[in-house]
């Protein structure tokens, strides 16, 4: 399973979508690329079926499609990664204004195109997970929310196989001389329960990578899943001072930091620290290299780890 996924983009909750986008680019960290093109821009009708809350409560609406579109996400290209920024309120509205309201910002689902969106949903519903979020253009499937928020809470969600215009998009951003050489490796999610997160991941069809990691360093836990393109680190901390405490304690499992592997470590601390991003925790190991935790969390609630290739 997910060995034939391509990741899309990681989906972060806001309230301010601006304010996250600028602090990210004033850092040197992720260049503000405007939102996604309407997907697909297709005239036509459109069809939504969601949530209003996190345990349910389902309702269906539709809309023309092709024309004016009012934008609520802003992306930041961080090296070869589209992070979303999508705006909401939160409080009553749909899931993710649920989830705002309950947990404040942070990533809370990573999309995925796959070669068969019907499909991929399918092997999900069959292993247990609810369909959050349904969209459609003329009846075709451009993207589903799958509920895999069991361990870890992050969503799994699918679009089809990118477009031509997609790709095209997505390659200009690239170009942009300020986004970084950074190649996204995957994201650390803090749990309660690591066995548990491992369990149940592999009941949904993924495969656990490399061995248990035990780092007192560090004061962590952690084991890893292969999810498409994406390390999917689970990590229980084992120390009060360990850098995924205080999400757990404030939020619950979630993701807590984005990983990416970088060329040159310590020209990052430097330049990073030099802009404002002070480093939380740097840890030299030799099974996993020389790693970097930067303090980016005043904004979307989301910290960056840095590995040297």
């Amino acid at each position: 399973m997910s060995k034939d996924w391509q990741l899309n983009h990681v989906g972060l909750m806001v309230t301010n979508k601006n304010t996250v986008l600028k602090r990210l680019q004033s850092l040197g960290i992720g260049v503000s690329v405007g939102p996604q093109p309407l997907l697909p821009h297709e005239a036509g009708q459109g069809s939504l079926t969601f949530y209003r809350k996190l345990d349910g409560d389902p309702v269906t609406s539709t809309y023309p499609t092709g024309g004016a579109h009012n934008f609520n996400d802003g992306e930041s290209q961080i090296g070869d990664c589209q992070l979303e920024c999508i705006e909401m309120k939160p409080g009553p509205g749909m899931f993710i204004n649920e989830y705002l309201a309950l947990k404040g910002p942070g990533i809370n689902h990573i999309c995925f195109n796959v070669p068969d969106v019907e499909g991929e949903t399918q092997k999900l519903l069959d292993r247990g997970c609810a369909l959050m979020f349904n969209a459609t253009v003329n009846g075709k499937t451009v993207e589903n929310y799958l509920d895999t928020r069991q361990h870890g809470d992050v969503m799994i969600s699918f679009r089809p196989p990118a477009s031509d215009w997609e790709r095209a998009w997505k390659a200009n951003n690239m170009a942009h001389p300020l986004v970084n050489n950074w190649s996204f490796l995957g994201v650390g999610i803090g749990v309660s329960s690591l066995d548990d997160a491992v369990r149940y991941y592999e009941r949904l069809g993924f495969t656990e990578v490399g061995s248990e990691t035990d780092d007192f360093h560090l004061g962590l836990r952690s084991r890893r899943m292969q999810v498409g393109p994406l390390a999917f680190e689970f990590v229980q901390p084992t120390s009060t001072t360990s850098v995924y405490q205080d999400s757990l304690v404030t939020r619950g499992d979630g993701i807590n930091d984005i990983a990416f592997l970088v060329d040159d470590l310590e020209h990052e601390v430097s330049r990073l620290t030099e802009k404002g991003a002070p480093v939380l925790v740097r840890h030299d190991s030799s099974e996993s290299g020389a790693t970097a935790y930067f303090e980016t969390r005043q904004e979307g609630n989301l910290m960056l780890r840095l590995i040297q290739r």
